[in-house]
């Protein structure tokens, strides 16, 4: 038996910490002590967390106040919390299975896109004599919808990308405006990050190895970082491998530096990235022009599932181990140090010493390369799918 992995990290304005372990989560605080947890196997000063989700969750995310919490798991089923307390506030079954989610600048819409190619969005909370409706259909792209995210600033937009190579700029609440496209990715595009220190642009990372910088308003590509020139030497020595088990759709010799996520750091003017299968994340300043500057890779001993921003700290969970030299360790945290990114013992500490769940053994997780890929076809469990 094995301990779980966490498959997505979240973090929140307050200070919380979402690690999400298959169908539970765990709330920590900034000290990675369990406030709150839809696990049985915690301490009963814990408070648990009601409405647990019976199947895989799939993306979650926090308001901008950090006062609302949001899970969507593999059922199709979305579930709303008050973070006061933990309380469930709004549960729904959405129509199609949900890709990302991201809560609007106020608070008071959950937006939710799918592998569909739409995004909808639905209110948290319901008055006493408000009927529940469908989610209100925003806006559509003709493949799967990649991520979602808010701009800052005003005028607000709703950024969308899709598995088409591109980047979706419109107005909202009124979406169906479109006021840009980015164009200039040649592979499937995973995750966008924006930010309130530059909010009239975005960064987005993509299966075609780049992370980009646009002007959102324009919908201009103004910069190209190329991981390949800083990540190759690790295929060189041999630290990330090439296997048919990872890219299954692909020629198993062909080198790939698919970006999983982008965060801002937004009290350092930073962007953090994490790369299928690559034990390091991506740090890139932000500077004048715009442009993204000082690019460096960090170290982190191994491949990264997914990475958040607490204050001015990096939390990056591990992907399971690959072999039995690896350690069973969940995360490592990084915190500015003299000028450079060092491991905050302590919080990375505290978050190892979590219990999440034993199971058989640790299945890696599918490559964004298979479903990424437009010949790729996820059989749909039923008609609904």
């Amino acid at each position: 038996m094995v301990r779980a992995s966490i498959t997505l990290v979240e973090t929140s304005s307050q200070g919380h910490i979402a690690l999400v372990f298959d169908a539970n989560f765990h709330i920590t605080d900034s000290t990675g002590k369990i406030v709150a947890s839809t696990s049985d196997d915690v301490d009963a000063s814990v408070a648990k967390i009601g409405g647990a989700n019976k199947d895989r969750i799939i993306t979650v995310a926090f308001s901008q106040d950090g006062s609302l919490f949001a899970t969507c798991n593999n059922e199709k089923t979305v579930t709303i919390y008050n973070t006061a307390d933990w309380t469930a506030v709004r549960s729904l079954i959405i129509a199609k299975r949900a890709t990302a989610i991201t809560f609007d600048p106020s608070g008071a819409y959950l937006l939710i896109a799918d592998k569909f190619g739409e995004v909808h969005r639905t209110p948290t909370a319901l008055s006493a004599d408000e009927v529940a409706s469908k989610p209100e259909l925003l806006l559509g792209h003709v493949s799967i919808v990649c991520d979602v995210k808010m701009s800052y600033g005003s005028p607000s937009y709703v950024l969308t990308c899709d598995r088409d190579e591109k980047l979706r700029v419109s107005k909202y609440p009124n979406a169906y405006n479109i006021q840009s496209f980015g164009l200039g990715h040649t592979e499937f595009v995973t995750t966008i990050a924006t930010a309130q220190f530059a909010p009239n642009n975005a960064v987005t990372g993509s299966g075609d190895g780049t992370l980009r910088l646009w002007d959102i308003s324009s919908g201009q590509l103004v910069q190209t970082v190329d991981l390949q020139e800083l990540l190759e030497p690790y295929y060189t020595d041999g630290r990330v491998r090439m296997g048919v088990s990872n890219f299954e759709d692909r020629n198993a010799a062909t080198q790939r530096y698919g970006v999983l996520r982008v965060r801002s750091i937004e009290g350092q003017r930073m962007f953090v990235a994490a790369v299928e299968r690559f034990p390091v994340v991506v740090v890139l300043s932000f500077g004048e022009g715009p442009a993204l500057a000082n690019v460096r890779v960090v170290d982190v001993a191994r491949p990264v599932a997914d990475v958040a921003v607490l204050g001015d700290r990096i939390v990056a969970a591990y992907a399971p181990p690959s072999g039995e030299t690896d350690s069973d360790d969940l995360a490592v945290v990084l915190e500015p140090t003299n000028g450079d990114l060092a491991t905050d013992v302590t919080l990375s500490a505290a978050l190892n010493a979590l219990s999440t769940q034993q199971i058989e053994a640790a299945a890696p997780a599918p490559s964004i390369y298979v479903w990424g890929n437009k010949m790729y076809m996820d059989p749909p469990k039923d008609d609904e799918d």
